[in-house]
């Protein structure tokens, strides 16, 4: 348990892989999914600039359900 700027890959009921993770300890993170063998942003940014609330919500539900998996310390 720690600092992390990469957490492990969570396997989501959606079948679906989902990671979090930011460049540095001070930069907010983002969440990522894995398509193809490569990670691609899930789209919280986006979410938020178009006020897409149910997918806000799904996604920072996702995220702490990886990081109570993870023990991820922020």
């Amino acid at each position: 348990m720690g600092l992390q700027l990469h957490s492990a890959e969570f396997l989501h009921d959606d079948g679906v892989t989902y990671c979090i993770k930011r460049e540095s300890l001070n930069q907010d993170f983002t969440i990522y999914q894995k398509q193809g063998g490569e990670w691609v942003d899930s789209g919280l940014d986006q979410a938020v600039k178009e006020l897409n609330f149910s997918e806000f919500k799904r996604l920072g539900l996702l995220i702490k359900t990886i990081m109570d998996q993870d023990n991820w310390i922020a």
